[in-house]
């Protein structure tokens, strides 16, 4: 039976959790460009009125390999190709990190779609160009990291937090023909080494193989079998608290979404109110 999936973005999701509660792991393991230093602004105020926000706004240190002084980092997690509307925005994110730091910017893209698919460069000046940065998620990589992480778990009595997060990278980034096995076998290794995690880690973990569960199963009886595994290897107050935030992601949602209908009546009063003062003038 075909079910209706429940929660909103969850790739975003997923991957916003990850960088709020272990923002130098994350970087670590996605092998990004400079040495993380610590997390910055992800409100963007754009040209046309609106807030935004970026999926991970930060600041790194020189690696000498490829970033050479400070540097303000926005990496971007897409579960699609990024297009022509997408690079424009990412371009703003520069434009906003730029202003908040006064650093040099490196705008980073997370996905599994091969590099090529993606527009890559918008030039919108002879002399201002985004160029992005895209790590290599694709299914090689992916491979490795579920080989890696199985041969650590297999070896050794602890996992390091940064090891542990390939748990919730590997499903995020699995190829979508194959990611409802990826996840199933990701619940599986979460389930064996849950007993060696922080409290945070657990929260973490769930809350990724939660959401990412309810957006690659589509049949009902699947869903509920794997949502039983995942809820039976983990404790009750971890999913207590994956509820808490669940609600509070969804009262937040709901709020955004009454603020845009009230811009767009303000912006339709102005409208109307300029008109009238225009018809007054023609009047006189």
């Amino acid at each position: 039976m075909c079910r209706k999936h429940r929660i909103d973005k969850p790739y975003d999701f997923a991957y916003r959790i990850m960088h709020n509660e272990f923002p130098q792991e994350l970087h670590n393991q996605l092998k990004i460009p400079g040495k993380f230093k610590r997390k910055s602004n992800v409100k963007v105020h754009m040209n046309d009125g609106r807030i935004l926000e970026m999926d991970s706004a930060y600041i790194v240190d020189p690696d000498y390999k490829e970033i050479f002084e400070p540097m303000a980092v926005n990496c971007e997690h897409q579960s699609g190709p990024v297009d022509l509307e997408k690079i424009k925005i990412i371009g703003y994110y520069g434009i906003q990190q730029i202003h908040d730091e006064n650093l040099p910017q490196l705008s980073v893209i997370a996905s599994h779609i091969e590099k090529e698919k993606h527009v890559q460069m918008y030039q919108r000046s002879p002399s201002d160009i985004v160029q992005l940065y895209f790590l290599d998620l694709g299914e090689e990589d992916n491979k490795k990291r579920l080989n890696n992480l199985n041969y650590i778990i297999n070896q050794q009595d602890c996992l390091s937090d940064e090891d542990a997060l390939n748990i919730g990278i590997i499903p995020l980034f699995a190829p979508r023909d194959c990611a409802c096995e990826i996840t199933e076998k990701s619940i599986v290794l979460y389930g064996n080494v849950v007993s060696m995690l922080s409290q945070r880690m657990k929260f973490t973990l769930y809350s990724v193989l939660h959401v990412l569960t309810d957006a690659f199963f589509d049949d009902e009886d699947e869903f509920g079998r794997v949502m039983s595994m995942l809820d039976e290897k983990s404790e009750p107050e971890t999913v207590e608290r994956f509820v808490t935030l669940d609600l509070a992601f969804k009262d937040r949602d709901d709020a955004l979404n009454k603020v845009k209908i009230a811009n767009a009546r303000i912006s339709e009063l102005e409208k109307e109110n300029n008109e009238l003062k225009n018809q007054l003038k023609n009047v006189k």
